[in-house]
């Protein structure tokens, strides 16, 4: 191996910082607005409960998140190809079902929340907070998946300064909210619900009229958007199907490995939520700089330039090398000081946190490498190989070992997620022999007419 092919000259490190540091910022805002929630949910010792009801939040999200990427990766290639059209096309698909998959969820909430809730966590007393919590911000995502399919459509367009202050300006108005409702109003588990909701509500306000004014390229009017045809949606959906349904199985899965990790009690939960909380810190470069490849390379690929992504595609996974040692060296030597930060009144919880940190640092390490690997197959449309690599890993591999030390009586969270990132190595070979086959490399513009 020749470590000079994996190393760019400094205006390709330049053309990934454009993209990239913007989109890793709104993660981090993101990120730190999740971490200062929890944070004033654990002074009123309910972040146990909002945990529980984020297991469902969670089935939600990776669908939308499915769904966007599937969206994003059309979206790059079409505006690379300056087929502007399809990006309103591409948009008002995302946009139907999205608000679908919310509107299900919105419904399974009301009728049986309860009973899932309890599935993840048996502990009837967290089951009304967790709930009530959950209602209120089922509501928001109708709201969220208005802002996110502009959201991802200025993605698209490498405005990724512009989708950095959408995340600022919700971050800002969830803070303010929560704090008020918290501190001001009292209101406990029920304000921190309505401080989404509004968050969302005015987020999204602000996006509708911000992109009213200045009309992109993508905004076309919503006949436009809602023209597409089954010539159109038939070979879209080829290639974002499989994308979101991996999103789905990859977030139940998540879900699965909480509900064995639940086994061991509600203090190895607790930590698990906290470690989780700050691992979600470190993993923002990782997920802002996935989105930044997969818009790079589904552009370089929308314009004809296959060979130009190939040879981009080793410069990246050069810089996901540095990368990952830079997270692995922040979760394992940086991170504990966040840990002040939060009420944990119990020593043992503290401990396992502490340890879970270090664990997480190596899990960060080697996710860097395959969510960059991911990206660039998505880009591609290499998607079912995707789904194989992704969440076929995760039910063949970490769930079974999460289920069976349980079984076999293990007691130590620590030790217990440890053993469960054998999935990570096991992903991270297979997923690079792929990478490096170039079965990504496909221009998919002429598939939609």
């Amino acid at each position: 191996m020749n470590v000079r092919n994996y190393i760019a000259d400094i205006d390709f490190y330049k053309k990934v910082g454009r993209v990239a540091l913007p989109c890793a910022l709104s993660q981090l805002l993101l990120s730190c607005r999740s971490i200062i929630s929890s944070i004033m949910v654990s002074s009123i010792d309910m972040v146990t409960a909002v945990g529980n009801a984020n297991n469902i939040l969670y089935l939600h999200d990776f669908l939308l998140w499915g769904l966007e990427a599937g969206a994003a990766l059309f979206g790059a290639q079409f505006f690379g190809a300056s087929h502007y059209k399809n990006m309103a096309k591409t948009q008002g698909i995302f946009l139907v079902f999205s608000l679908l998959n919310a509107f299900f969820w919105i419904t399974v909430t009301f009728t049986v929340g309860d009973k899932l809730l309890l599935f993840y966590l048996n502990d009837p007393s967290l089951v009304p907070y967790s709930l009530t919590y959950l209602k209120y911000v089922m509501f928001s995502l109708v709201f969220m998946c208005i802002t996110q399919s502009y959201r991802c459509m200025y993605s698209a367009m490498h405005k990724t300064k512009l989708t950095f202050g959408f995340s600022m300006f919700y971050v800002l108005c969830n803070i303010f909210f929560e704090s008020v409702f918290l501190f001001v109003l009292k209101k406990g588990i029920v304000g921190a619900g309505m401080a989404i909701l509004f968050s969302e509500i005015i987020s999204c306000l602000a996006a509708m009229i911000y992109t009213h004014r200045k009309k992109p390229v993508f905004y076309l009017g919503l006949k436009e958007m809602f023209s597409f045809g089954f010539n159109f949606i038939s070979p879209f959906m080829a290639k974002v199907l499989p994308i979101a349904f991996n999103e789905t199985l990859f977030g139940f899965g998540q879900s699965l490995f909480n509900k064995a990790y639940g086994m061991l009690g509600s203090s190895s939960m607790e930590a698990i939520y906290v470690g989780s909380e700050i691992l979600s810190l470190a993993l923002f470069i990782v997920w802002g700089y996935g989105e930044a490849v997969s818009i790079l390379q589904g552009t370089l690929l929308g314009e004809g330039r296959i060979d130009q992504a190939k040879e981009e595609s080793r410069y990246h996974l050069g810089l996901s090398f540095v990368v990952g040692l830079v997270l692995w060296f922040f979760m394992a030597v940086l991170s504990p000081a966040f840990l002040n930060l939060y009420h944990i009144s119990d020593p043992t919880v503290y401990a396992s946190t502490k340890s879970l940190l270090f664990v997480y640092g190596f899990k960060a390490f080697l996710r860097v490498f395959t969510y960059v690997m991911f990206c660039t197959l998505k880009a591609g449309g290499d998607s079912k190989i995707y789904n194989l690599l992704d969440s076929g890993i995760m039910y063949t591999v970490g769930i079974p070992i999460a289920f069976a030390g349980v079984f076999l009586g293990m007691k130590d969270i620590v030790l217990l997620v440890l053993l469960c990132q054998i999935e990570q190595i096991v992903r991270f070979f297979l997923t690079l022999k792929r990478y490096n086959s170039y079965k990504w490399a496909n221009n998919l513009t002429h598939l939609v007419k």
